[in-house]
């Protein structure tokens, strides 16, 4: 009987002593969770630092883009102006150019598929997000009306912070994965709203490099839907786009109403 009771002793007291480790963890790692802006503030000073940063006023990213399923491969052109102008050209071979764009009041599209047209509603506004050039490198709490870090996670075979932002406007909504290890943004889920629809998105980047004391992520492997793409980056130019580069092309500006 003093066996039996001993042992039963030694159990509750290792069962007291694992419910007190593990609420002691649970506590620990609760308190451990960095805040939204802390975990943004190390992905800026990875990527070169805010002073660096705020020195950009226009970026240009001469890329390879790859859809696999589709046997495509094209050259894109990608510039982006302070604070919120944008343009895309992509080059499919036997097919012609891809353009999209925003002059930071209208957004466009034009290719020889389906013509020209100018962007509404929330495609409207979600070409105008994209553009924000201190917004795509910063995160600035300006800009969201709320974010929320939900834990950490396995994202891209990395421990990552789990960031949810929700767009100030809009009230779009995505989710930003940071590296735990690097402090670097690598990766994103969100929603695409398109001419083809809606689209949920999966992205992750890698492979970041400098660029003029700015490191860029050079792959992007993003996929929306059914089809994957991914992105090669062959060089970033910084503070080199011409102000025309983001001016209304001709094809587009018989469709703006006077």
């Amino acid at each position: 009987m003093r066996s039996f009771r001993s042992t039963r002793t030694v159990a509750r007291g290792t069962a007291l002593m694992f419910a007190t480790l593990v609420l002691g963890s649970t506590r620990l790692s609760a308190q451990a969770l960095p805040s939204p802006a802390d975990v943004i503030s190390k992905h800026v000073a990875a990527i070169g630092g805010k002073a660096a940063i705020e020195k950009v006023t226009s970026i240009r990213q001469i890329a390879q883009m790859e859809m696999p399923s589709m046997g495509i491969t094209a050259e894109a052109d990608f510039a982006i102006g302070a604070p919120n102008r944008m343009a895309t050209k992509i080059t499919i071979p036997q097919m012609g150019e891809m353009i999209t764009g925003t002059d930071g009041t209208i957004a466009w599209s034009s290719n020889p598929m389906q013509g020209s047209r100018l962007m509404e509603g929330k495609e409207l506004e979600q070409m105008r997000e994209q553009a924000d050039l201190t917004g795509s490198l910063m995160f600035p709490a300006d800009r969201f009306s709320s974010m929320t870090n939900e834990g950490v996670v396995d994202f891209a075979g990395e421990k990552a912070y789990k960031i949810k932002m929700v767009r100030k406007g809009s009230g779009n909504e995505s989710w930003q994965y940071f590296s735990l290890a690097s402090g670097l943004n690598i990766g994103s889920e969100s929603t695409t709203t398109s001419e083809m629809g809606t689209l949920q998105t999966t992205t992750i980047v890698k492979d970041y490099k400098d660029f003029g004391g700015i490191k860029f992520p050079t792959r992007s492997e993003a996929n929306m839907g059914p089809q994957a793409m991914v992105i090669t980056i062959k060089d970033v130019q910084l503070n080199n786009v011409p102000a025309n580069a983001f001016a209304v092309p001709a094809a587009v500006q018989p469709l703006i109403k006077k």
